[in-house]
């Protein structure tokens, strides 16, 4: 039951850490994409840090889901 404790915690610690990185990086995102709005043309620049951004937001989104999906596993693998 400590060990099961234990991993439940790690899961529930992951989750979280994984969400406050998603919330800035998506707050970065809409900064990004205003900046680019109200300048009418964008650098290149702009752009690589635009499509960077939206593949972290893509990944950090996916490892989200990974950790939901293995809260749950432990949740069930406990009720087993």
């Amino acid at each position: 039951k400590r060990i099961f404790a234990m991993k439940i915690k790690l899961c529930m610690i992951y989750r979280e850490v994984l969400a406050k990185r998603l919330e800035r990086k998506r707050k970065q995102l809409v900064e990004l994409e205003r900046q680019i709005n109200s300048e009418g043309v964008s650098s290149s620049v702009d752009k690589r840090k635009y499509i960077e951004l939206k593949a972290i937001v893509n990944e950090l989104e996916n490892c989200l889901d990974m950790a939901d999906s293995m809260f749950k596993f432990s949740k069930e693998e406990k009720g087993e």
